[in-house]
């Protein structure tokens, strides 16, 4: 009886194994990164608690002191015109998209 538990048990879990290894969507990842005017950390914290959740969202930076937002997202479930109506939503004006590479560097490169 152990036996045949045994091999039912592997078998199942190979089995489930085949269906979740099938082709999956390609998933289009993006980057974009806003350059917002932030007060303060609540304002940092504002941004983070709700951009977060925005429909596909990956990946998300909020910066103080750099004043940008990086986001990463799914381009097949939101877009970058979709965040920056979410983040200006919340009260917070985008200024433009930085330049990648441009994030770190002190200097607003907004276009």
């Amino acid at each position: 009886m152990k036996k045949t538990l045994i091999i039912i048990i592997t078998a199942l879990m190979a089995f489930s194994v085949s269906l979740s290894a099938g082709p999956k969507k390609k998933t289009e990842l993006k980057e974009v990164t806003f350059s917002v005017h932030l007060h303060c950390q609540n304002c940092v914290n504002k941004v983070q608690e709700n951009i977060a959740f925005e429909k596909g969202v990956k990946d998300l930076k909020v910066s103080l002191q750099n004043q940008t937002v990086f986001v990463k997202y799914d381009a097949a479930k939101t877009s970058e015109a979709t965040l920056k109506a979410a983040i200006e939503k919340l009260g917070y004006p985008v200024a433009g998209v930085v330049e990648p590479g441009h994030e770190n560097c002190g200097h607003n490169h907004a276009h």
